[in-house]
């Protein structure tokens, strides 16, 4: 089965246009083979006026209110929602807000803006706004200065604020702790002395709801959905995994990270790991492994692309951390031949085809302005073995990023979301085939969360490298 075309293709760009893409969040399909999303589009901004102090002005996208002709994140609005946007990416709270009517098509105007966040939210991103875009409050500081009455607060501030994130992802195992209290919450959802097969009805639409929007009652799952996908089973997820498996082994050894035919080296020059260059490989390795996958290659190519832009720099760590070694805290690679040849010829030790190498080899080996992010993604990998998700888990998860459509604008969104739904499920059977189905439920509690993180991660990654290459 062969991927739609316009993807491959589009990873060969330079560097820069690559990051730029992933940092802001924007389509791939703007490019020259592909034209505006059909949401953006149907929402343009209407004709701007002037307003006395000589500004243009127009009627805010998503509220109505009058607004200055100016782009937030991307998209025009007020101001009032500019701050609305910001608040919401930055505490997370996007895929937690449900629309209160439960249409997802409320009416949002200047009288009830705030009646509906996930609408509000929707129509945001509608309008053009990015979540990419958006800076953290220490990325702010960095770049604008602390603010007003900021600076003799700073340092108690920066000190609770260090803290707490620390305990976020940086101190994995008070995380750990913390999460493991609410245990108790499943349990008395899961009756232990209901049969196995009634546990695992509740489990599936509890599983759904924890893994999609970290909360108990959030997402439903009907009986008619529930019996179309009966036929799956932990058999099923399996097979599925092991075939996951091969593919990405095979998409190592066919994608090594050295190709002279695309120009692309491991190291630079100054004997700095080719950052850029690494990623993109990794990049397409997940291409590669998606080439084989029947629900992504039936849609439309706008919504492949969509689902790559959003997702694939998450699936791709994901697959990485199968490589993590929790107990000595590194990363065994196995070595394509390309690969190979080109350290043994860099006096660079590879013992049996593989490389093995930690935080402390790789920090010296890139630039500064990475530094951070990277601590970010080996903490990462480090809370994400406490988690205690088995290898054939992680395969299935890989395809359940893939399809996550939080801020995508599709086509076809019903099949995303029954292909999503379906993995859901695969990943549910997996898990409770080792873990049981209260243990399941709480992998799920806890994968919302970390995979928000994550992607957080990736955002800031790219935004860090398009501003190397500016």
């Amino acid at each position: 089965m062969v991927l739609a075309d316009p993807i491959m293709p589009m990873w060969h760009h330079e560097n820069e246009k690559v990051w730029k893409s992933q940092s802001e969040k924007s389509e791939f399909h703007k490019s020259k083979n592909y034209q505006e999303t059909p949401q953006l589009e149907a929402n343009p901004v209407q004709q701007s006026e002037e307003t006395s102090t000589g500004k243009s002005t127009i009627d805010c996208p998503v509220c109505g209110d009058t607004a200055i002709a100016h782009f937030h994140y991307g998209g025009m609005c007020c101001y009032s929602c500019k701050a609305f946007f910001r608040r919401v990416v930055n505490t997370y709270k996007a895929t937690k807000y449900k629309c209160r009517s439960g249409t997802g098509q409320c009416d949002v105007s200047l009288a009830n803006r705030r009646s509906c966040q996930a609408c509000r939210y929707k129509k945001c991103i509608a309008a053009g706004m990015k979540p990419g875009l958006v800076l953290s409050d220490e990325q702010c500081s960095k770049r604008f200065g602390p603010r007003k009455g900021e600076a003799e607060e700073r340092s108690s501030v920066e000190t609770g604020n260090n803290i707490m994130e620390q305990e976020k992802i940086c101190n994995p195992m008070i995380r750990v702790e913390r999460e493991a209290a609410i245990e108790n919450e499943f349990a008395v959802l899961i009756d232990n002395e209901k049969s196995y097969e009634e546990q695992k009805k509740i489990g599936r639409t509890l599983f759904l709801s924890l893994i999609s929007t970290g909360s108990v009652n959030a997402q439903k799952i009907s009986e008619e959905q529930l019996e179309k996908l009966n036929g799956l089973d932990e058999n099923l997820a399996m097979m599925l995994s092991f075939q996951i498996d091969r593919q990405l082994s095979n998409a190592r050894k066919f994608l090594p990270f050295c190709q002279p035919s695309k120009q692309r080296q491991l190291f630079l020059p100054t004997g700095q790991v080719n950052t850029s260059d690494v990623l993109n490989t990794l990049v397409e390795q997940t291409v590669l492994l998606l080439k084989h996958n029947k629900h992504f290659t039936s849609l439309s190519k706008a919504d492949q692309t969509e689902l790559m832009e959003e997702n694939v720099m998450v699936a791709s760590l994901i697959s990485c951390f199968q490589l993590y070694n929790q107990k000595h805290k590194n990363i065994t690679w196995p070595l394509a031949e390309a690969d190979f040849m080109y350290l043994r010829t860099s006096n660079i030790k590879a013992s049996n085809t593989r490389a093995t190498f930690g935080l402390q080899d790789v920090l010296p080996r890139i630039d500064s302005e990475l530094k951070k992010e990277i601590i970010k993604i080996f903490d990462f990998f480090e809370y994400f073995s406490l988690i205690g998700v088995p290898k054939p888990a992680l395969n299935l998860i890989i395809l359940v990023v893939i399809f996550s459509h939080d801020n995508c604008n599709l086509e076809d969104k019903k099949s995303v979301e029954e292909h999503r739904c379906r993995y859901l499920l695969l990943l549910f059977e997996c898990l409770s085939q080792t873990e049981g189905v209260l243990g399941a439920c709480n992998i799920a509690y806890k994968l919302h969360g970390v995979l928000h993180d994550l992607d957080r991660i990736c955002q800031l990654l790219g935004q860090k490298m398009v501003n190397l290459k500016e």
